[in-house]
């Protein structure tokens, strides 16, 4: 059995190669708030709010048990062997679903990235093959969107983040690869579509510069530099100098060493194999996996934001320490 939240949650059975349709939106929010919080209990008032917010139904709880229920029996449908060790179980004030790292795609996902990035320097082809391999496994936005309530809409924010910087990881690889050409397009959609990463418009200036259209690149940096001078209210922007350089190299740095250790942290608790097996792991076990998990890739999210604020305060300086000495 499969657990997918990078689209609409949903169950993947395995045996029989087919999506379990869920009976109503209701029990897909519901899998979702219990995916990401997978391996520990969620609170049936947290559940509550996920499912219906301030619009609860009086009789929240009796609603959300049959909700439950009807999800439990799907589960032990798909998996016919634990209809007396069911997946989905009551604990506490609330509800467990059980289920191993390596049957979530969101995990799977992270391992192939933080493998990808390891060899992002060295072997740029054998990256470019292993982040289209992570990015294939997305089938939407992250938990529909996660507008359902405060679980999901915080964790798809932040795997739509992760998503979004293995895009740019797996242009850079093309880009290593001489690929400049082959990714013009897709850059000018991603620039479109995500107009304020800065990432994504440097990428795009340097395929064009080197694909023989110069005019074309000098146009992408010229909007760049208008847009940061629209933002700061400074006048033209310059061109990246080196301090923003360097603050992009370092941040570089780090986000490969954060996706070495999301891979040396999976590696520790389940050994060196491609993905995790050991199918005796305790919940104790697979509680602080995940914790460790969302840990480093939310520090990872919280840098790249804070080196993009600290690259634009570095360029408005820029321009006034230049009019200071004229």
């Amino acid at each position: 059995m499969q657990f997918r939240v990078l689209g609409t949650p949903e169950i993947y059975d395995e045996v029989r190669q087919r999506s379990v349709q869920l009976t109503s939106p209701k029990q897909r929010v519901l899998l979702g708030a219990l995916l990401v919080r997978m391996g520990s209990p969620v609170p049936t008032e947290a559940l509550i709010n996920e499912l219906w917010g301030r619009n609860a139904p009086d009789k929240a709880i009796n609603a959300l048990q049959a909700h439950v229920s009807r999800l439990r029996q799907q589960l032990i449908e798909v998996e016919p062997s634990r209809a007396n060790t069911p997946r989905l179980v009551a604990r506490g004030s609330g509800y467990l679903l059980q289920a191993r790292p390596d049957e979530l795609d969101s995990v799977q996902f992270r391992l192939l990235v933080a493998r990808a990035q390891r060899q992002l320097e060295s072997d740029p082809h054998s990256a470019c093959v292993l982040l289209r391999k992570a990015l294939k496994l997305w089938r939407g936005p992250a938990l529909a969107g996660g507008s359902h309530g405060p679980l999901s809409a915080g964790v798809a924010a932040r795997l739509e983040e992760e998503r979004l910087l293995a895009l740019e990881d797996l242009c850079d690889a093309s880009l290593r690869m001489g690929q400049h050409r082959q990714v013009i397009a897709q850059l000018e959609e991603l620039v479109a579509d995500h107009p304020l990463r800065e990432r994504f418009r440097d990428q795009l200036a340097l395929s064009l510069q080197r694909s023989g259209r110069p005019g074309e690149a000098r146009t992408v940096r010229d909007t760049v530099r208008r847009r940061r001078a629209a933002e700061v209210g400074t006048g033209a922007a310059p061109v990246l100098t080196v301090p923003v350089r360097q603050i992009h190299e370092a941040g570089s740095r780090w986000q490969a060493q954060a996706q070495a250790a999301v891979e040396h942290t999976v590696a520790e608790e389940y050994g060196d194999g491609d993905t995790p097996h050991r199918e005796g792991a305790s919940n104790l076990e697979l509680l602080r996996l995940r914790r460790r998990v969302d840990q480093l890739t939310s520090e990872q999210h919280t840098l790249r934001s804070e080196l993009d604020r600290l690259m634009a305060l570095v360029e408005e300086r820029v321009p006034a320490r230049r009019r200071d000495s004229a």
